[in-house]
């Protein structure tokens, strides 16, 4: 079990990378240049995270303060996310997504899926619910921010997915994915 554990680990740090330069080259080929990839990220945060902080979204960038103050400000002079003072703590910014900002996202998402639509395409139907098991159990495991308003990340928590023939996979349940 513990070589297998190592194994799976060893392949996620293995395709995570290449996951994020296949959707960096997808996306400044297939769209207008209206966000970098940091920017898109940026407002994916402040979408899962209204009113959050500035060293908060450095945290969850993976960014110093410095250049995450940049990508902010960026977004903040394009009227994509706005700054407001908190109520009960004059020293604390709370950052939002405005409606602009919000289109953005929703279309630059739209445009990101459509790049693994394009991918995932060829694949049979079991291998596209395997596919979805494994990305929302993995979603569980890393404890990554799920869509929003935008539908569940996942199924029932405590339920095992069902293969078809009735088999339990073991697997987190989820939804069809949608083709």
């Amino acid at each position: 079990m513990q070589e297998k554990t190592q194994q799976c680990a060893e392949r996620l740090l293995s395709l995570a990378p290449r996951l994020m330069q296949t959707l960096r080259v997808e996306m400044r080929a297939s769209r207008p240049p209206e966000l970098t990839v940091p920017q898109f990220r940026t407002l994916v945060f402040y979408d899962n995270h209204p009113g959050g902080t500035l060293s908060e979204a450095a945290d969850h960038l993976g960014l110093g303060m410095p250049s995450a103050s940049k990508v902010v400000e960026s977004l903040v002079v394009r009227r994509l996310l706005q700054r407001e003072a908190n109520a009960q703590d004059r020293r604390r910014v709370d950052i939002a997504l405005t409606p602009g900002g919000e289109a953005v996202l929703a279309r630059s998402r739209s445009e990101a899926s459509a790049v693994f639509t394009r991918r995932l395409r060829h694949l049979s139907e079991l291998e596209l619910e395997v596919i979805y098991a494994v990305l929302g159990t993995l979603q569980a495991v890393i404890g990554a921010d799920g869509p929003t308003a935008h539908g569940p990340a996942t199924g029932d928590s405590d339920a095992k997915a069902q293969q078809p023939g009735g088999q339990k996979s073991g697997l987190a349940p989820t939804r069809s994915p949608q083709r």
